[in-house]
Formats: C-alpha cells, structure tokens, sequence
C-alpha cells in the first residue's frame, strides 16, 4: 500500500518547495531546526547546511549527534548523504562513533551466508557512511584496527573492505599486512574473524589466501568456513579475468 503525502513527510521526506521555503534561513536558524520536532523540517535543515556552508569539526558533530538520536528513515538518509561529502578531517571525528549509533550492528554470527558476488552494504549506519566516502580515508579506517575498541573494529572491518572492493584497491600491502595483524590479534573474537574473511575478498593476495584456504578446512564455525569459500571464489574469479 502506497504511502500518503504525509506519511512520508512525518518520516521526513521533503519537496523542492520546502527547501525553498527555507532556503535563506541564517545558519543558526538551520541548526536550530535540527532540533526540530518535525522530521522534514529536520531534514530541510540537514540539506541546505550541507549545501551552503563547509562542513567543518563543529557541522559534522552537530550532524552526528542529531543521527544518533534520528529515528526516522528520510532524515537519516539526509544526514548520510551530508556527512558521506566529508574529508579525511571528518572521517576522523565519524569514526569515533562506529558501533555506536542504532541496534543494527551484528552481535552473533549469522545464520544464512551472503551468496552474492558483490560485497555487501555494512549494517552500521557510520560504517557505511564511510564506506561511501573517498578512499584518502583508509588510513584513518585503519588506525581503527590499531584502538582495543572491539566494537568499532567490527564495524569499520566493513568500512575498509568495501572501499577496497570497489574502488579495485586490490594489492594495496599496508591494509593487507593490516587486516592480517588484526585477525592474528582477535582470532578468538568471532564477528572479527568472520568480517576479516570477508574482507579479504577485496584483495589479491598469497598470504591472504592461504589463510582462508586454511580456514575454509579448518575454522570451527560453518558460517566462516563458508564465507571463506565464497571469498576464495570471488578472489579466483577476479585473478582469471
């Protein structure tokens, strides 16, 4: 059943008009609106700060700290799309909040395997953010890997090995030797171990494939086994072409 007009608008979609309506609002007018109990006139404010002015430290945090309290679905796009514009700077702050922001992250392996060719969208809102910025970021993804934090090394896990896939970054030997020190690190820690196999299917690497040759035979967990397989596969495949 089709959505009404207001419907959407309460979930926060807007129109060309609306942001019209607004479009010659001070900044601080904006920033004030993100505090608005209306979710489009939220998501007006989101669109046209991130299109007038630069998205500096205090920008990208004010817009970090509205996601984290967002719960509707055409505001939180908004917010994505304005902090996926960001740069290296911004990745910096937005990584403070991976694993942190909505219950969506994996908290147990999964039941079912991913059996597409592609690579899959991470779950975590600010991990796939960043999976959708630049790839100047990488080095502060990979400084993640280097925290105790085991939360955001599960999320930004994601985060690297997305952009590595489809920016073809498939022998970059830093992120390589990287992950390989992450997983020898948290073997023990399931989700990790798993992320790991799965991201390096990114990559076309020896070393890399005999660890998942050696853990497609032996891992204790089917779902990584397999995962292992599929990675073997998509990495043979890509070599052939």
């Amino acid at each position: 059943m089709k959505s009404s007009d207001s419907q959407l608008q309460s979930r926060g979609m807007i129109t060309s008009e609306g942001l019209l309506q607004y479009s010659n609002h001070t900044k601080i007018e904006l920033l004030g609106m993100l505090k608005s109990k209306e979710a489009c006139r939220r998501t007006i404010a989101v669109k046209i700060l991130s299109e007038k002015y630069a998205l500096n430290d205090d920008l990208i945090r004010s817009f970090l700290h509205t996601l984290k309290q967002e719960k509707k679905l055409y505001t939180k796009i908004a917010l994505c799309d304005a902090l996926s514009k960001g740069d290296v700077q911004s990745a910096k702050i937005m990584v403070e909040y991976l694993g942190g922001i909505n219950n969506n992250q994996h908290t147990a392996l999964p039941t079912k395997g991913f059996n597409k060719k592609s690579y899959p969208l991470p779950r975590d809102i600010i991990a796939r953010t960043l999976a959708n910025m630049k790839e100047d970021i990488l080095p502060v993804l990979m400084d993640v890997l280097k925290t105790n934090n085991i939360f955001a090394i599960r999320e930004v896990i994601d985060a690297i090995g997305f952009i590595c896939f489809y920016n073809n970054l498939h022998s970059d030997n830093q992120i390589i030797d990287g992950l390989i020190v992450c997983l020898r690190n948290y073997h023990n820690d399931d989700i990790i171990r798993w992320k790991l196999v799965r991201a390096f299917e990114s990559f076309n690497d020896i070393s890399m494939v005999k660890i998942l040759m050696e853990i497609e035979e032996n891992d204790s967990q089917l779902i990584i086994r397999n995962e292992a397989k599929r990675s073997l596969t998509i990495i043979n495949s890509r070599t052939k072409s």
